[in-house]
């Protein structure tokens, strides 16, 4: 590790959430120095005991922000809401949240060595037929999750000519910490393992030690400058095969369970409903049965590969295996 790098320090908003905690971690690793910007009513379970400098604010003050990347040599912007109880609320923290973040940058920061947007897969959307997305495939969203991160991309892009910037596409991340993924392991160790629709979906994976390894690599290279990448393991899977490997890792019986597309948008649709009315926002909604309920989530990390080096380390099941075992760990197995 040369002595710039050591040197360099990094701002990582949404610091203290499953992938920004472990890009802390990452960058930690490579002597990097970390502000963890985080807001005060945050967990930060996942951060306990490491050297970071934590700072407290939010992505709608401006002067905060100003003040936030001023002395930082990269952004990293993992902060999103991945559910909501509407698309304005969506629209408001993904999109008017990284437009505010990059004008700081570039108002506070001009010299600033990169801005990386933490994006994902839901802003292209899925394909239509049993093909990979990559970076020239058009968008075409149909949450309102997806719609937000790609207008986040847009804006983000907007700054290509002024500031170094690179947007990171992840399609579904699983690993210690997550707890979307972590309901799958959760109902086939109870003994099911659930089926939506009568097809076979397919869905690229990547465990979250790669992805961020994969974002810091992006951010060190000259080639990815304005780039958009995708990072996967680049393999597809069904959900037969990725709940089965889950089955054997938990050394359980499991039986299938399928439910019908309708079926499912309806418990989907009255368990958002129920949330708004509790004014909470469930882990099901009808915004996220969306997407759960697509054919085809599969792209490829290909570009990634060529131009930046980019070389996932985890198969599936070894990646199964460490997540399993830190839930039990954990006691959530």
């Amino acid at each position: 590790m040369n002595q710039e790098i050591q040197q360099k320090k990094a701002l990582v908003t949404g610091a203290n959430g499953f992938v920004g905690s472990h890009l802390v971690e990452a960058l930690l690793e490579r002597d990097y120095k970390v502000k963890s910007m985080v807001r005060k009513t945050s967990n930060l379970r996942w951060l306990s005991g490491l050297d970071v400098e934590f700072i407290y604010g939010n992505l709608f003050d401006k002067s905060f922000l100003e003040k936030a990347v001023s002395d930082v040599d990269l952004v990293f912007h993992a902060a999103a809401l991945t559910k909501a109880k509407n698309k304005e609320e969506f629209h408001r923290v993904n999109y008017q949240g990284t437009k505010n973040l990059i004008q700081a940058c570039y108002d506070k920061n001009p010299e600033l060595k990169r801005f990386v947007l933490i994006s994902s897969h839901a802003a292209v959307g899925p394909t239509k037929e049993f093909m990979s997305s990559d970076e020239n495939t058009l968008p075409n969203p149909i949450s309102e999750y997806g719609k937000s991160k790609l207008l986040a991309e847009k804006e983000v892009l907007n700054y290509k000519d002024k500031l170094p910037v690179t947007i990171i596409r992840p399609p579904a991340v699983y690993g210690p910490r997550d707890t979307d993924m972590y309901m799958f392991f959760k109902l086939i160790k109870k003994g099911i393992k659930p089926l939506f629709g009568w097809g076979e979906s397919q869905v690229s994976l990547i465990y979250v030690k790669d992805l961020v390894q994969g974002i810091i690599l992006s951010a060190e290279s000259e080639k990815a400058k304005g780039e958009i990448f995708f990072l996967s393991d680049d393999k597809s899977y069904s959900f037969r095969e990725a709940e089965k490997t889950i089955q054997d890792r938990l050394k359980v019986k499991a039986i299938y369970l399928r439910m019908p597309k309708f079926l499912f948008m309806t418990v989907a649709f009255l368990s958002g409903l129920s949330g708004k009315l509790k004014g909470s926002v469930g882990a099901l909604n009808l915004d996220k049965a969306k997407e759960i309920t697509q054919k085809y989530w599969v792209c490829t990390s290909k570009k990634a590969k060529a131009e930046l080096g980019f070389s996932p380390k985890y198969t599936f099941e070894k990646g199964v295996k460490e997540t399993a075992q830190w839930y039990k760990n954990l006691g959530w197995l």
